[in-house]
């Protein structure tokens, strides 16, 4: 990876983390419209090449948007990134793409002894906090799946709102490495792909990291109780009389 300046930065942890393998195009903004929009905008007049995932990387974004168009307030000091990662393959498993990547950040921050938890389907939350949030597509070319993309925002010196936290308030420091973090949650990213055949591992390992205190909206917690993730990555709630399968899309 030849980079200067702030992706050197990342680039020299994700080196120490990874390896040399894959090789990550990283580029940074200072600030930007949303890295969503960054990313399109790369992929539509250079096409992604094998074995070189991609990844923009914004200090700020003015206009993120998040999951069910909800704004995404992205401030100086947390991680917000957008990346793709090429796959050329119609054997992934993308019902359960948003698992795989939620149980291998979990594992990374539970590494670091912070006890997250996952909220289905894409949240990473601490205690009753909000701590990351990531959009996970699959971009398909007939029925060959030709890359992975995902959207993040992690909190971590930022000002958040109150259903958010900080990774500096979770650890009681300031004393935090973005570009060490940065390089961690690509990790997973890569990680979370490598798993991915691993159907029956990652959908217990899901389930091990499922929090049940956070119902789909419009379900009363009075009644209905979340009872697990299925075979095929879908959310299942009870009450007394019925079981309700929640599917992502």
């Amino acid at each position: 990876m030849k980079v200067i300046g702030s992706a050197a930065k990342t680039a020299f942890y994700l080196k120490k983390i990874h390896g040399q393998y894959p090789s990550w195009k990283l580029l940074y903004k200072l600030k930007c419209k949303s890295t969503e929009n960054e990313l399109t905008n790369l992929l539509g007049y250079s096409e992604i090449k094998k074995n070189q995932p991609v990844v923009i990387i914004a200090r700020e974004q003015f206009s993120g948007v998040g999951q069910n168009s909800k704004t995404w307030v992205s401030p100086k000091g947390g991680i917000w990134l957008s990346a793709a990662y090429p796959i050329f393959s119609n054997e992934f498993a993308s019902q359960i793409f948003n698992l795989s990547l939620g149980i291998k950040i979990c594992e990374m921050l539970r590494q670091e002894n912070i006890n997250v938890c996952l909220k289905w389907p894409n949240d990473i939350f601490f205690g009753s906090k909000k701590l990351i949030g990531f959009l996970p597509r699959v971009i398909t070319r007939g029925k060959e799946i030709i890359y992975v993309r995902i959207g993040l925002g992690m909190n971590v010196l930022n000002y958040t709102p109150s259903e958010g936290i900080s990774l500096s308030k979770v650890l009681q420091t300031k004393n935090i490495n973005q570009h060490y973090w940065t390089a961690k949650v690509l990790k997973a990213f890569y990680d979370s792909i490598e798993c991915n055949k691993k159907k029956e591992y990652v959908i217990k390992s899901a389930n091990k990291f499922l929090s049940k205190n956070f119902l789909p909206s419009g379900f009363c917690p009075h009644t209905w109780k979340i009872k697990d993730i299925d075979s095929n990555g879908n959310l299942r709630i009870k009450n007394e009389t019925q079981l309700k399968v929640i599917r992502r899309f």
